[in-house]
């Protein structure tokens, strides 16, 4: 009886434990995962569905950025604090604003969102390529931690736009003299020259010009610095041009820099005087003890430098030959934006939302405030993303104007946004319908609205892709307004009128 009754009870102990961990712990029974943040654009769409859209101008400058506000969704129960862990993958090109990391696959950057009232600015952008390319598709990948350890995964895409479909060159030859770098010989490198040579074209391609007069051989004097500014020597061009002719010396000390030939003589057109110096001089200088030179134009190696330790020529030549094209007070032009403070630029002042002046150096200045609006981006140590390779930016070749330069507008950096759609096409009731509202310029992450009238019932226009799509109901014509702003919060929206007939 008693072995039975132990039987027994030894059977209802087990069969109670095996109840006990069948049942999860009220804590494990009420964890959920972590939310689902929403990511809204500076039109408040919600863009976790559709995604982002960057743009590669065409020329190698610094891209504009999209701007996007992290948050999480107004729904009670969450555990807050929320760590966020964001990535940007596909190319290294991709980046967020600081604090952030850049990787060989791309950008990280983490956040906490401590309550249902905060939010995070999230900027990210696209470094430019060297030369011509296809559209990129990336991703965005995004965890999320509560404060109960739960976590929750989020993916949308990285749209990438590449304007530069034929390479970009410079409209006039551009001739490189090596003959006087005898002093520390760092042009004997072809790999010092060619990141060097591509700076420069990379300057002169934003330019609208056509090749000048001949000047004969020997014709344009100029002069080169040795080290601490001494033992100057005096050049000349080894062979006629009728582009630009570029001296190139390396010298120890004290820093790099460059400037136009101050001998007075400007290039002519058809005999006719224009504001361009023939020749430009560029000094490269570089600690060797502590520095070392980086010349890879990769476009996947170009986070790779530091500006400090590792010295990349290509963002150097590019920063140092702005003062030989246009940065410097032998450009007459300049000298007078300078004495001005930028005050008389209305097209700078339209663009920045202000007069920008230049230092006592001719820089333009590094604080935000005269970062380039579009890029974030500034020709210094500072700007809203991980400083590496220093880029030319819109806001740099907008006042180069100055010096008498005449930008080439037809490239996509300047072009203003425009609706370029002429008409929609007819429809046929109860049949489905698609056609798609066309636009070019600006920075085309757009937003597509009716403002004005309505669409033929049954169809629905996409903010985001501006297509018009459905099934109309019934036959008629609908007569509407659209409206198109371009990712850019100075933008100006424009409006086209519009007339579908459903037959």
């Amino acid at each position: 009886m008693r072995s039975h009754m132990r039987k027994t009870c030894a059977a209802l102990a087990l069969a109670g434990l095996t109840l006990a961990l069948a049942a999860p712990s009220p804590g494990l029974a009420d964890r959920r995962a972590a939310p689902e943040l929403d990511v809204f654009d500076i039109f408040y769409r919600n863009v976790k569905d559709y995604g982002v859209q960057l743009v590669d101008w065409q020329g190698y400058l610094a891209n504009p950025y999209i701007e996007l506000t992290v948050r999480a969704p107004k729904t009670p129960g969450i555990a807050y604090p929320l760590k966020v862990d964001l990535k940007a993958e596909g190319t290294s090109r991709l980046m967020f604003n600081l604090p952030s990391e850049l990787t060989a696959n791309g950008a990280t950057k983490s956040f906490t969102l401590t309550g249902p009232a905060d939010r995070e600015i999230v900027r990210l952008a696209i470094h430019s390529k060297q030369g011509p390319g296809k559209d990129e598709r990336h991703r965005w990948s995004m965890k999320t931690t509560d404060a109960t350890g739960a976590t929750s995964r989020q993916s949308l895409p990285i749209m990438v736009q590449q304007d530069e479909r034929t390479k970009l060159e410079p409209g006039v030859p551009i001739d490189f003299d090596y003959r006087y770098d005898d002093i520390t010989g760092y042009f004997a490198d072809p790999k010092v020259r060619q990141a060097a040579e591509t700076a420069v074209r990379n300057w002169f391609a934003f330019f609208d010009l056509r090749p000048f007069d001949t000047v004969p051989a020997g014709d344009e004097v100029s002069h080169l610095p040795g080290d601490d500014w001494e033992n100057e020597v005096q050049t000349s061009n080894a062979k006629p041009f009728n582009g630009f002719y570029v001296f190139f010396r390396g010298i120890q000390r004290p820093y790099s820099t460059g400037y136009p030939a101050g001998n007075g003589k400007k290039h002519t057109l058809n005999g006719q005087p224009t504001p361009y110096h023939r020749s430009y001089s560029m000094i490269l200088e570089y600690d060797e003890q502590l520095m070392k030179l980086f010349t890879s134009l990769a476009d996947e190696d170009w986070y790779k430098t530091d500006l400090g330790s590792v010295i990349d020529v290509h963002g150097l030549v590019m920063h140092e030959f702005g003062h030989a094209v246009a940065f410097h007070d032998w450009w007459e032009g300049m000298a007078k934006y300078k004495d001005g403070k930028g005050a008389d630029d209305q097209e700078v002042i339209a663009y920045q939302g202000y007069p920008v002046p230049l230092d006592g150096s001719a820089h333009i200045p590094g604080d935000e405030p005269y970062w380039d609006r579009q890029s974030g981006q500034s020709g210094g140590w500072h700007h809203y993303f991980p400083t590496r390779r220093w880029e030319l930016t819109k806001l740099a070749l907008l006042i180069a104007e100055n010096a008498g330069w005449k930008l080439n507008r037809a490239l996509t950096p300047f072009l203003a946004p425009s609706i370029e759609t002429a008409a929609l096409k007819g429809a046929t009731a109860g049949r489905a319908y698609s056609d798609r509202l066309q636009a070019k310029g600006g920075v085309p992450f757009y937003d597509w609205q009716v403002t004005k009238g309505a669409l033929p019932g049954g169809l629905s226009l996409d903010r985001f892709t501006g297509r018009i799509t459905g099934t109309p109901a019934a036959a008629g014509t609908a007569s509407f307004t659209v409206q198109l702003r371009d990712y850019d919060k100075r933008g100006t929206p424009l409006t086209k009128d519009f007339t579908i007939t459903v037959g």
